[in-house]
């Protein structure tokens, strides 16, 4: 216990000096700001893969949990924007580079509050060579996302052509699919952050803590979506706000899941200097 403690007030205290709330707004905000092109391209190229259609419907339902109907709808309509991938242009390439482009600049965001978290020295160097090492990083992460996501619809898809066909041998209930989609999610949520974690920053951690980070990560922000849901539910801000409930709370709980990256990204390195 005594270990924990020592864990969680080191966490905190360095997370308040280096000012990580304020990190995680800039971090929220660059979210938003990036969200539009990260699904654009995120559809455009996973679209490749699995139908467009079926990436959309993946998006809206991992949205419907903590958003409403107006929200929803304001997704949809972004949808609509996606550029036809069906014949291959100049105007379809220059699109999707613009996309890719702006997506990058998330995690450039986070790579930059983990580096400063973590105390990462400078590496000398001609400063274009540095900014084009990162920015390319960058856009490796958001492929990584792309890829992730497309995995995780591919293997949602299978299980339930699978469940579909045994369905007379070997009826499953709802409720297991259902079960087996979420550990899936959280399967691949997970990988996202142990590639975050492991390869953004520009200094290496063993796996023993990026593992640990990342399924803290992933833990509490299960847990936050839990409680932000509960919110929703009975505290109803758009009784308080207006027509503008659903988005404040949309951009409260980006804010909310910021700072969990921020802090369970500052115990990963806490933690690693403490056993070392």
């Amino acid at each position: 216990m005594s270990k924990i403690k020592d864990l969680a007030t080191q966490t905190f205290k360095r997370w308040s000096d280096y000012d990580g709330i304020t990190d995680s707004a800039a971090l929220a905000f660059i979210f938003l700001m990036s969200l539009p092109a990260l699904l654009l391209f995120t559809i455009s190229l996973g679209s490749i893969f699995v139908k467009d259609v079926t990436l959309q419907q993946r998006i809206i339902s991992y949205a419907s949990n903590i958003a409403d109907q107006a929200t929803l709808n304001l997704l949809n309509s972004l949808f609509q924007q996606i550029p036809d991938t069906n014949t291959l242009t100049m105007g379809l390439i220059i699109s999707i580079l613009l996309f890719l482009w702006t997506a990058g600049n998330l995690f450039r965001q986070l790579q930059k509050t983990i580096n400063g978290m973590w105390n990462v020295a400078y590496q000398p160097g001609a400063w274009y060579e540095e900014s084009l090492r990162k920015r390319f990083s960058a856009m490796l992460a958001v492929l990584v996302f792309v890829l992730l996501l497309v995995a995780s619809t591919f293997l949602e898809v299978i299980l339930l052509n699978i469940s579909q066909s045994f369905q007379d041998i070997l009826p499953l209930p709802l409720n297991v699919i259902q079960y087996s989609t979420s550990v899936i999610n959280l399967i691949i949520l997970l990988l996202l952050f142990i590639y975050l974690y492991r390869v953004l920053p520009e200094t290496k951690l063993d796996m023993k803590y990026v593992l640990t980070g990342s399924f803290l990560t992933v833990l509490f922000i299960l847990i936050g979506k839990y409680a932000f849901s509960l919110y929703l539910i009975f505290g109803n801000p758009r009784s308080a706000y207006g027509s503008i409930g659903s988005l404040i709370a949309m951009f409260l709980w980006i804010y909310i899941s910021a700072i969990i990256i921020t802090v369970m990204a500052e115990f990963t390195k806490v933690y690693a200097d403490y056993d070392s």
